[in-house]
């Protein structure tokens, strides 16, 4: 059986600028068969980039980077740098996921790695999440991604204030992105043009898309066929979160018509979405048949009735933690419970 190993720095939130001889050490022995590299939670310098990406060329085996938060206290003209040196490093090896969220990547540093995407055909998993990207950031993104056909199957790019022109620029990639799976680009302040091409670009490109996350954007009205045909056109579309998209009472009938299209629902986030108790219960039809599929459902901020609540709470009686709060009073007797039964089993 082959060894594999993970390399790890422990996240001590420590600013380190070299690897210490032991880690030197222990990198070299296991360099073979390194697949994972961790260094999370600690905050580094050019000049331990400088260092490290020279072990990182050994690890031939080398497939996953987990760099969330790793640059806290960094400058904006340093962190470019680092990305720099760590993004060639990761040139022409066999890259499989990336995750450099919670990061000032800023536009700079997403033009500093650049010229890996534009290589990175193998590539699968590609997070950030909030890494104050901008327009100019998510485009430059998009232009490495649009080198030759890649293999990403899951985009995280959540919280980087694309706005339009963002999601306009990102869908550019999606031609070349055709595996696509899952899609998470919540909370961008994307309105209806960069909506409507974001949507239209994923229904004509990416028809394996599981999992699409747009919640705290924008659907607006003219938005909401590009949403429905994307729905009934993907046929693996499992899970989706619109919640919070400023969606009007009128909007949700085309979007439940489209709902009873797919094949399998595990997913649905569908808070503050002005559904009113006749459409709830129309979800509430299009769920039952599904509930056996069902692995999370969010509902809150809608108009519904009380006993329409009672049904959906009924329908996922023997599903712990399914079925979301529908409002804050629903939390605070969930809550409630919670600190009795802790209480009740308490000991005097």
């Amino acid at each position: 059986m082959e060894q594999t190993y993970t390399f790890t720095i422990e996240s001590k939130k420590q600013n380190i600028d070299t690897l210490t001889e032991e880690q030197q050490q222990e990198f070299k022995a296991h360099a073979e068969e390194c697949q994972i590299i961790v260094l999370k939670g600690n905050s580094y310098s050019k000049q331990f980039f400088n260092q490290f990406s020279e072990y990182i060329t050994t690890a031939k085996q080398l497939q996953k980077i987990n760099a969330n938060d790793i640059f806290v206290g960094k400058g904006k003209d340093e962190i470019p740098q680092s990305l720099q040196i760590l993004g060639n490093s990761l040139i022409r090896l066999n890259i499989l996921s990336l995750d450099l969220s919670n990061n000032a990547v800023n536009p700079f540093g997403a033009e500093a790695l650049k010229p890996f995407l534009k290589q990175a055909h193998q590539l699968q998993k590609l997070f950030l999440n909030n890494c104050g990207l901008g327009i100019r950031g998510v485009a430059q993104v998009s232009e490495g991604l649009q080198e030759g056909e890649h293999n990403l199957q899951i985009l995280a790019i959540a919280r980087n204030r694309a706005e339009c022109d963002g999601a306009i620029e990102i869908s550019k990639a999606f031609p070349t992105c055709k595996k696509l799976k899952e899609l998470h680009i919540y909370q961008n302040g994307i309105k209806q043009k960069g909506m409507m091409e974001l949507l239209s670009s994923l229904n004509n490109n990416c028809s394996e898309l599981t999992t699409i996350d747009i919640r705290d954007n924008f659907v607006h009205e003219a938005t909401t066929q590009n949403l429905s045909d994307l729905i009934i056109n993907c046929a693996h579309l499992t899970a989706i979160n619109i919640s919070d998209c400023n969606i009007q009472g009128k909007q949700n009938k085309q979007i439940l018509e489209a709902l009873t299209k797919l094949v399998k629902i595990e997913r649905l986030g569908y808070n503050y979405a002005e559904l009113n108790d006749v459409q709830g219960n129309e979800l509430y039809e299009i769920i039952a048949k599904q509930v056996d599929n069902i692995t999370k459902l969010e509902l809150k901020g809608n108009e519904f009735k009380k006993a329409t609540k009672q049904k959906f709470k009924e329908l996922f009686a023997t599903k712990d933690k399914v079925l979301g709060a529908f409002d804050s009073d629903d939390e605070d007797e969930e809550e409630a419970d919670e600190l009795q039964k802790l209480f009740s089993q308490l000991v005097i």
